[in-house]
């Protein structure tokens, strides 16, 4: 757990307020950065290009685009991002550095070969089909943007391992904003021209993090697939990644795709009038939260857990292993109820100003009740997050795999009975299946806190 939680003690000694705020809005910034950096870029593009004379419409139509493009990318991407992270980290644990490129090239080769496979298979089987003898480039840039959000999810997943936040953040400012750059002159080409310049930002940050990988690891051999080695990996691990994401856009497509709440923007793309806006807001609410968690987790909870294992294998006196047990369990109760305690002020604050922001940004106010209930669901994914990352440092595989599995059917199941049920219970299959997954997450971590010394010792 070194390198970035060196920083934010170092940040933190001073014990001032100006400390604290500076390391929390470092620790923001390299957690939440990247996908708030690429949200905010989507639509500052679309607003330089609407400057320059594109119409609404077809800006509307790029953003919805992009939209597919990094949930297909993310859901494909899903089974091998926590499986390779797991798989770095035991090689680094056995000091086999020399493992770590040659099998990033087979796990970004896999990758890249399944979203081009998807991509072709999309269009064939779509109506996509029909567009691309109409705007043949348009499709092209689709397949080629998917091909690299695809491999840009694997590539963040291995200098996320190695807690280069700080370069991640400078490739995706450096990415994107040369999209809002070019929108404005690439727009005159209409929906084309938008993709153009996403796929140029796509294809900056992707560059600049797979070059920065080159030169930093070496090895003999070019590529490896012993990721895929059933005695080196966990598969759990894939179903765990799989199933997150499949929580996490289960109830965005089921609103596009539903014939009460889904309208046609451009085949087979869709969208929901009803939905999109509140929880495209709700999920940018989350960032302070996100912002504590990393700072608590980096800063405070991984020094007592390293304290506690490291104890462990030492061979230091019962009475201590005791000791530090306590402190552990205490660091994991302080994370959890301090994400809990800033995003509840965080959606206090912003329950208190939702007319302002609402009005600010010229939303109707009809999308208030549904708002509020989407931001207690992200609210809950959060601590949600939390408790599995938590479930990850104590190995606890089995217990991650049950709560994203109960997030991902609950949420199909709630959202279906929600839209059946009519618009005002719109967002509670989101916020219940969040709810439930909470409870069977935190009921499991519990268990294993209340026997930790018992599941050290005795089950190796």
């Amino acid at each position: 757990m070194a390198g970035i939680s060196f920083e934010l003690k170092k940040t933190l000694k001073g014990k001032k307020l100006t400390n604290l705020l500076l390391a929390f809005t470092y620790s923001t910034s390299l957690s939440a950065g990247p996908w708030i950096i690429s949200i905010l870029s989507i639509i500052f593009a679309g607003f330089a290009a609407e400057q320059a004379g594109v119409p609404h419409e077809i800006v509307r139509k790029y953003q919805i685009v992009v939209t597919y493009i990094t949930a297909f990318s993310l859901i494909i991407s899903g089974p091998f991002q926590l499986l390779f992270t797991r798989y770095i980290a035991d090689r680094l644990f056995e000091k086999k550095e020399n493992k770590l490129l040659p099998n990033f090239t087979g796990v970004l080769f896999v990758n890249l070969l399944l979203s081009f496979i998807f991509g072709i298979c999309f269009t064939w089987f779509t109506s996509l089909k029909n567009i691309f003898y109409e705007m043949p480039w348009f499709v092209i840039l689709f397949i080629l943007s998917l091909i690299l959000m695809t491999g840009l999810w694997m590539i963040n997943t291995l200098l996320t391992s190695f807690k280069n936040y700080k370069y991640i953040l400078f490739a995706f400012i450096a990415g994107f904003g040369s999209m809002i750059i070019t929108a404005p002159y690439t727009g005159k080409y209409e929906l084309t021209g938008l993709m153009f310049s996403f796929f140029i930002g796509l294809l900056i940050v992707f560059s600049l993090l797979t070059g920065y990988i080159f030169y930093q690891y070496s090895s003999d051999k070019i590529v490896e697939f012993e990721f895929l080695n059933r005695k080196k990996v966990f598969i759990s691990l894939s179903f765990t990644g799989l199933f997150y994401n499949i929580g996490i856009w289960a109830d965005k497509f089921i609103f596009w795709l539903s014939p009460l709440t889904g309208e046609k923007v451009i085949d087979p793309f869709k969208a929901s009038i009803v939905y999109d806006i509140p929880i495209f807001l709700a999920y940018l609410a989350i960032s302070p939260g996100m912002g504590i968690f990393f700072l608590k987790l980096e800063s405070e909870f991984a020094e007592y857990y390293e304290r506690y294992y490291s104890a462990v294998r030492g061979g230091e006196t019962l009475d201590r292993i005791y000791e530090l047990g306590v402190e552990l369990v205490n660091a994991v109760r302080a994370l959890v109820q301090e994400v809990l305690r800033i995003q509840a002020i965080a959606v206090i604050i912003i329950y208190l100003m939702e007319f302002i922001i609402f009005k600010f940004l010229h939303y109707s106010p009809l999308y208030l009740p549904l708002f509020n209930i989407l931001l207690l669901g992200t609210y809950l994914q959060l601590v949600v997050m939390t408790i599995i990352a938590i479930h990850f440092y104590f190995d606890l595989k089995s217990y991650a795999l049950y709560t994203t599995f109960s997030f991902a059917l609950l949420n199909i199941i709630f959202t279906i009975l929600s839209i059946y049920a009519g618009p005002f219970y719109y967002g509670y299959g989101f916020l219940g299946s969040l709810l439930i997954s909470f409870l069977v997450g935190i009921f499991l971590l519990r268990r294993f806190l209340g026997e930790i010394h018992y599941r050290t010792f005795m089950l190796i």
